[in-house]
């Protein structure tokens, strides 16, 4: 006789806990299943059902005389107590018939229906708790503010080539080189404020200046020479006098002529008529140094005024009449002149200047004020013969007129290519009054330097 026992098994695996008990149970069970097959098949076979039965009863007499397992968990109520006991009741279970296809599929249906009765919030908190997994909880990420740079003040000292900025101890922190102390216009005693963090280049960046130059210590007094006109001759690159005519010995009493090395030509690429400055310390005027080339540019030196010749004078007034014909003739010519000077000049273009300050050169062209002050600016008219004064000038006003002419004059360039600009060039292309309003016009609307035909003025009519 052969036992199907497959079913039973999987009977005894569903009804078995996760307890120790209820696997200790089971297992019992498990080998009493083993020992009916061993016999059926091995050895003895039972002939009926009855030593089947008596063979289990054996095996529930052995388990009930095995000794109870201490659990280490304690049951935290009489629930689990009794549900215990039942399992230990129903370890020997009866051989349960198959069920036929038709009641499978029976039982299935109603399994389907109390499915589709349960409500809705059933069903989402059923499907919410089915995972083991827990919920991740947010992550909150903290924003630290990024503090702001720090700003700190320096004081600004002038050296022979560039400028430093150095603390209250007088420390060295930052350096600037003649290229930007230029553009920054910084001289000895300004106040710069930098940031407190080096950039790309490995300076700390400039927010601020303040200007309030002071002198220099006496000994370290820096003395300026320029601009100065290069020449050659067979040694090579010399100075020895600026644009005006002055010569190096007057200031300097170490060196009446400066032969430039190798090393200062190639650096600046200079070449002969450059506009160079030189500078040098009052407590060791021999150590010149090359501070800045303005422009390359063809220099032109003033040439020196012919004295006139007093024989060719006194024959030219021999005669008491014609003498008094001569500056008789001479105050009507300046009568005349005056007069013109002082009669108002019609502007012809309509624009206004809102009170700028206007330089011109006093041998431009004649009633040069009038035109500006017709155009409801501030004139001064100076004559452009010594750089350092027209610099000086220029830096308290707001436009230069200059003539297209002479631009390449020495005091023209220095002008138009001066790092401290803070002027406007109007550039006029004659010296006529009409050429000077039309620059003036270009100038104050930012336009064109120089003249064209796609400007076009605002002629007034009646003139």
């Amino acid at each position: 006789m052969t036992i199907d026992y497959r079913k039973d098994i999987i009977d005894l695996m569903q009804a078995t806990g996760s307890d120790p008990q209820s696997l200790k149970q089971s297992m019992i069970a498990l080998k009493i299943i083993s020992k009916i097959y061993n016999q059926a098949v091995l050895g003895n076979p039972p002939e009926n059902k009855n030593e089947v039965v008596k063979i289990a009863e054996k095996a529930d007499q052995a388990v009930k005389n095995e000794p109870e397992i201490k659990t280490e968990n304690k049951l935290e109520n009489k629930t689990e107590i009794e549900t215990k006991k039942e399992n230990d009741e129903n370890t020997v279970e009866k051989i349960k018939p198959k069920k036929t296809k038709e009641e499978l599929e029976k039982e299935k249906a109603k399994k389907e229906e109390a499915a589709k009765a349960l409500s809705p919030t059933v069903l989402k908190n059923k499907n919410k708790y089915a995972t083991i997994t827990p919920i991740p909880k947010p992550v909150v990420k903290k924003i630290i503010p990024v503090a702001k740079p720090k700003e700190k003040q320096y004081e600004i000292r002038r050296k022979l080539l560039g400028a430093e900025a150095v603390d209250e101890n007088g420390h060295s922190v930052q350096y600037f080189n003649e290229h930007l102390t230029r553009i920054e216009k910084l001289e000895n005693g300004d106040t710069v404020t930098l940031l407190d963090h080096l950039n790309d280049s490995g300076n700390r960046p400039i927010i601020k200046v303040e200007h309030h130059a002071k002198s220099f210590a006496p000994d370290e007094e820096i003395i300026e020479f320029g601009p100065a006109v290069v020449h050659r001759d067979s040694f090579g690159l010399y100075i020895k006098q600026d644009s005006n005519g002055k010569n190096l010995s007057q200031v300097n009493p170490e060196k009446a002529i400066l032969y430039l090395d190798m090393n200062t030509v190639s650096h600046f690429n200079l070449h002969e008529n450059d506009l160079i400055s030189i500078v040098w310390r009052v407590s060791d005027p021999s150590f010149i140094r090359v501070r800045w080339r303005y422009a390359e540019a063809e220099v032109t030196i003033p040439e020196k005024k012919e004295k006139p010749d007093k024989n060719k004078e006194t024959e030219k007034h021999k005669t008491k009449g014609r003498h008094k014909s001569l500056l008789h003739q001479l105050e009507k010519k300046e009568k005349q002149s005056s007069e013109k000077q002082n009669e108002d000049y019609t502007s012809r273009i309509d624009f206004d200047l809102d009170k700028k300050r206007v330089i011109g050169d006093k041998s431009l062209t004649s009633n040069l004020a009038k035109v500006i002050e017709a155009h409801n600016g501030v004139a001064r008219i100076i004559e452009m013969k010594q750089a350092s004064n027209v610099l000086r000038a220029c830096k308290e006003s707001n436009y230069v007129i200059l003539i297209q002419s002479y631009i390449k004059h020495s005091i023209s360039q220095i002008l138009i290519n001066s790092p401290h600009k803070s002027y406007s060039i109007a550039m006029a292309t004659t010296a006529g009054q009409l050429a000077v309003e039309k620059a003036l016009y270009r100038a104050r609307y930012k336009l064109n330097v120089t003249d064209n035909d796609q400007i076009q003025y605002p002629f007034l009519v009646n003139n």
